[in-house]
C-alpha cells in the first residue's frame, strides 16, 4: 500500500517552464547529474580530501573560493539536461554558446517543419545607441500595423513552404523560405561552468529579451539542483555589480 504523502515532504520541481507564456516555447528539465558535493569533491581530489561525507560549511566555502578565484574545472564534473523549444531567431543566440555544451536539434531535412509561430504580445523600437539591443516602443510605433505585416509575412511564408512540398520538392530545400519566427527544439546539455556563463550573458540587460527569458528558466530549472554554488555565484554577481 501507498502511503499518502506527509507534508514534510518538499514538493516535485517543475520540470517545464514557459518562458513566452504561450503554451509553445518551453524549457523542460530531462537530466541531470552531480551535485554541489560533487563540486567540492572535484576541487578536494587535488590533494586527496574528497569524501563521502554530507556537505559541509567547509565544502560551500570552498565553492564560493573557486567561483571569486575563477577555478572553473571543479564546476565541470557534472551535466544537465533541457529540452528547449524556442523560436530560432532565440536558437541562434543560444547555440553560440559551444563550450561544454552538447546540443541536437529537430531537423527539417527529416520531417516536416510544423506551423507553430511566435508572435510578439507587443514590437519594440531600434536602440538609437545600440545597434543590437531594443527598446520600448513609444506612441510612433503603429501596434496594429507591425502586427499584420508580421502576420502577413509569416502565413505567406509558410504557403509557400506547404506549396514547394506538394509540388514535390524535397524538405532540405523547401524549408529554406521558413522564417525565424517559427519554433524549433533542440536537447542542450550544459555543464554548472557552461551554464554559469551562459547565464552571465544572457540573462542580462544587455541581451534580447526573449532570449533572456529562456535564459532565466533554465537557471530557475538548474538552481534548486545547485543551490549553494547559484548562491554564491549570484552574490559574487551582486558584488561586482555594486
Amino acid at each position: 500500500m501507498i502511503e499518502p504523502a506527509s507534508e514534510s515532504v518538499p514538493a516535485p520541481l517543475p520540470a517545464t517552464l514557459y518562458p513566452l507564456a504561450d503554451s509553445i516555447g518551453a524549457v523542460s528539465l530531462v537530466q541531470h547529474v552531480g551535485s554541489d558535493k560533487m563540486i567540492a569533491n572535484a576541487a578536494r581530489v587535488s590533494f586527496g580530501g574528497d569524501s563521502d561525507a554530507p556537505l559541509s560549511k567547509r565544502d560551500e566555502k570552498l565553492i564560493g573560493y573557486l567561483l571569486r578565484e575563477r577555478h572553473g574545472s571543479p564546476f565541470e564534473h557534472n551535466l544537465i539536461t533541457f529540452k528547449v523549444v524556442c523560436p530560432i531567431f532565440v536558437d541562434r543566440q543560444m547555440v553560440r554558446h559551444r563550450v561544454g555544451v552538447s546540443k541536437n536539434e529537430i531537423s527539417g531535412r527529416y520531417v516536416e517543419v510544423a506551423e507553430r509561430v511566435y508572435i510578439p504580445s507587443q514590437f519594440r523600437q531600434q536602440a538609437k545607441s545600440n545597434r543590437q539591443a531594443s527598446t520600448e516602443a513609444d506612441e510612433r510605433l503603429d501596434q496594429d500595423a507591425a502586427a499584420g505585416l508580421y502576420r502577413s509575412a509569416w502565413e505567406s511564408a509558410y504557403a509557400a513552404y506547404q506549396g514547394l512540398l506538394a509540388l514535390g520538392v524535397t524538405r532540405e530545400q523547401a524549408r529554406g523560405v521558413l522564417p525565424q519566427a517559427l519554433y524549433t527544439e533542440s536537447y542542450y546539455t550544459f555543464n554548472v561552468r557552461s551554464l554559469l556563463h551562459f547565464l552571465g550573458l544572457r540573462d542580462h540587460d544587455g541581451a534580447q529579451y526573449e532570449t533572456r527569458l529562456f535564459a532565466r528558466a533554465m537557471g530557475e530549472l538548474a538552481e534548486p539542483l545547485f543551490p549553494v554554488t547559484f548562491a554564491a555565484w549570484r552574490s559574487l554577481d551582486e558584488q561586482h555589480s555594486a
